[in-house]
């Protein structure tokens, strides 16, 4: 029996594979200079300042984030051209108002309302993006619905606190696609509506840049004529999710939750972790028409090495456990108390759990939290 005695894990742990995010970041910063497009990482996947400075080596200057506190934080750490990507919080005015004064805060609308309000509340001048949704439904403008968005670009072009940037949208239905060519063709369909509306936009007399992003476009596509930047995030880190749609490979995966084993039980060859739904979010995916909530790897000793689904599989989670069906060969290098690494079905929900992580070198990372 392998002795454990040194290397007990008290609690889940998330882990990163530093070499990985080195790699899979240094692979879409190269696909964006080749193609002359901007890139505005993402950063609410990882939410690191150590992290952050990775991308700062390889020459990226602005990021964008998805809460005003996230920004605050990464301004903090020497950031200052800041994209907050979800539509302005009427409620932060004021608190917008105060970090807008230290760096660049770029805000997105998709109101009158909310323009109008930014416009008269505002002591410092902003840039601002106005949101389009091209047909994932969650928010902005509907892409369609020109006489809206025009009416919106006159407005903030008018107004004396706001500079009008552009048209940024989020193709996030590309999640829905399964393989290379359905998210190539929605990402295409998704950036010819961007731009039917940066040409009635230029008929109008007003100029717009073309803001769009999400890990299955900016992984498999080639071709991003007329647009002007990208801002992905998952890649970073990458997870089961993305192998699904066909982004990335398994091997690309660079987190995994390291959890102890707290139960075997030969009958059902099932095996047991602390590890449930509070560490490694309750998102699962369908993999051969069986729901699971993530994928196993044994630990190396430098990392992790993912084991085969037929050979182990997350097949439940709870609040604090999650039980593993394995192969009888797997069961038996299996042992109480040992560390096994569970690749999760969505890194960014995963990864927001905890408060720090552990690189595979030892290195702990501090990260971003709105509540200590």
């Amino acid at each position: 029996m392998p002795d454990y005695q040194t290397s007990y894990l008290e609690k889940p742990q998330l882990t990163i594979d530093a070499r990985k995010v080195r790699r899979n970041i240094a692979r879409i910063v190269d696909k964006f200079k080749r193609h002359g497009v901007f890139f505005r990482p993402h950063f609410k996947t990882h939410q690191c300042a150590a992290i952050g400075e990775l991308y700062r080596d390889m020459g990226i200057t602005a990021i964008t984030v998805s809460s005003l506190d996230m920004a605050a934080y990464f301004a903090e750490h020497g950031w200052d051209d800041i994209t907050l990507a979800v539509p302005v919080n009427p409620g932060q005015l004021q608190d917008i108002d105060r970090l807008a004064r230290r760096v660049s805060l770029n805000l997105l609308v998709d109101s009158l309302e909310v323009a109008t309000m930014l416009n008269n509340k505002l002591k410092v001048r902003c840039p601002l993006w106005i949101k389009v949704d091209v047909g994932y439904g969650r928010v902005g403008i509907k892409w369609h619905d020109e006489q809206k968005i025009i009416e919106l670009v006159n407005l903030v072009e008018n107004s004396p606190q706001l500079e009008f940037c552009g048209l940024l949208t989020h193709s996030g239905h590309t999640y829905e696609c399964r393989g290379h060519e359905q998210v190539i063709r929605r990402f295409d369909e998704s950036r010819r509506r961007m731009l039917k509306l940066k040409q009635i936009l230029l008929a109008n007399g007003s100029r717009a840049r073309i803001s769009m992003g999400d890990t299955p476009s900016a992984s498999l596509v080639e071709a991003f004529e007329g647009v002007d930047e990208m801002r992905p995030g998952n890649f970073v880190f990458y997870d089961l999710t993305q192998t699904q749609i066909g982004s990335c490979s398994e091997a690309d995966i660079a987190v995994a939750v390291a959890c102890p084993v707290i139960g075997k039980y030969e009958d059902d060859l099932k095996v047991v972790i602390y590890g449930g739904s509070v560490h490694l979010s309750k998102d699962s995916v369908t993999i051969n028409g069986e729901r699971l909530f993530g994928q196993v790897g044994l630990p190396t000793s430098d990392g992790w090495k993912i084991i085969p689904l037929k050979d182990g599989k997350v097949i439940s989670c709870c609040q604090e456990v999650s039980a593993i069906k394995v192969s009888r060969e797997v069961f038996e290098q299996i042992e109480l108390a040992q560390t096994l690494y569970i690749l999760p079905v969505h890194s960014c929900l995963a990864a927001e759990v905890y408060p720090r992580y552990l690189t595979t070198d030892g290195e702990v990372l501090d990260r971003f939290r709105l509540f200590e």
